[in-house]
């Protein structure tokens, strides 16, 4: 019973931190639009400036004048929350008993996918608060949440900044609706440097890349076309 116990504690903190998170990014953002009102246009639209950017967007983005210019697409927490309540519910049907009190067979399993699921949420919780997608005048970014660079490429090597005319082709997985990962494939990184992806998407030239869905999709789908990025239409 106390594994248990500790189980659904592991699940409900990695839940509140989400939120915790989600609250910290809001304030932080409306902070910084009341303490620099004057450089910055807030509007309903989708793309804002990183801390690192100039004022030299439409209206239609939010924009902090600074020495950089990058759109930072807004972090999306749905997928933490979905691999959370995958495990909420493994916890509770690993919990599930016969009429004796023994548990059901199939406890192991569930009681297995909760523990995966709850780690997972948290992994992605973290990933969420800390990475943001950005698009410059001329690129795609993986950066950090201040806008500033993540270094080099752990996999093929490279800054992980990718031109817009590298892009081959681009798309959601399994749909923009239901986002959980996103894909891009480009020949801007090396022959010599590109590694097999475990996922076959389509047969063209080039490095694919995967991420996990932690941003905005439909953000994401407007820079791709507002900078038109390559696709292959289905």
């Amino acid at each position: 019973k106390g594994q248990h116990i500790a189980l659904y504690i592991i699940m409900w903190l990695s839940f509140v931190q989400g939120l915790v998170c989600m609250s910290l990014n809001f304030i932080s953002a409306e902070a910084a639009y009341v303490a620099h009102p004057r450089f910055i246009t807030k509007t309903p639209k989708s793309l804002h400036r990183s801390k690192h950017a100039v004022n030299t967007s439409p209206a239609s983005v939010r924009t902090t004048q600074l020495h950089m210019s990058m759109d930072l697409v807004d972090p999306s927490y749905n997928l933490a929350i979905g691999a959370f309540g995958v495990g909420l519910a493994g916890g509770f049907l690993e919990d599930i008993r016969k009429p004796d009190g023994d548990k059901l067979p199939t406890a192991k399993v569930f009681g297995g996918l909760a523990l995966v699921f709850t780690i997972f949420s948290l992994f992605l919780t973290f990933q969420t608060t800390t990475l943001r997608f950005g698009f410059d005048d001329d690129s795609f970014s993986l950066v950090k949440n201040d806008g500033s660079s993540l270094g080099e490429n752990v996999v093929v090597g490279g800054e992980n900044k990718w031109g817009y005319s590298s892009f081959k082709n681009w798309d959601f997985l399994p749909s923009a609706d239901f986002p959980i990962l996103v894909y891009f494939r480009e020949d801007q990184t090396p022959v010599e440097n590109r590694e097999e992806a475990p996922i076959v998407v389509d047969d063209l030239e080039g490095q694919v890349h995967f991420f996990p869905a932690i941003a905005n999709s439909k953000q994401l789908k407007e820079g791709f076309l507002k900078y038109q990025c390559t696709r292959i239409e289905k």
